[in-house]
């Protein structure tokens, strides 16, 4: 199992006990394409749920603990070395 997808596990695990429909789990050809998928649905859901925060201009602006763990895994995949803590987060 990758990192992405116990991620997944455990955001379904969440999502189910808030009574929201648990994200699905597309077949892909990567993790990366994997992860992309989920992080489209999941921040199409979060938009849909909070309008508001379509207003902000970017998506790391969002405060949402989901949305940036997804991101934080996508640019791990993307540049092949985990991401370093920022001391101001």
């Amino acid at each position: 199992m990758t990192e992405t997808e116990k991620m997944i596990r455990e955001m379904n695990g969440v999502l189910k006990a808030v009574g929201d429909d648990e994200l699905t789990i597309p077949e892909c050809a990567s993790e990366l394409e994997l992860l992309s998928a989920v992080k489209k649905e999941y921040k199409r859901r979060l938009l849909d749920k909070i309008p508001k925060y379509r207003l902000i201009p970017f998506e790391k602006l969002i405060p949402d603990l989901f949305l940036q763990a997804l991101r934080s895994r996508e640019s791990e995949l993307k540049t092949g070395k985990p991401r370093q803590p920022d001391p101001s987060e």
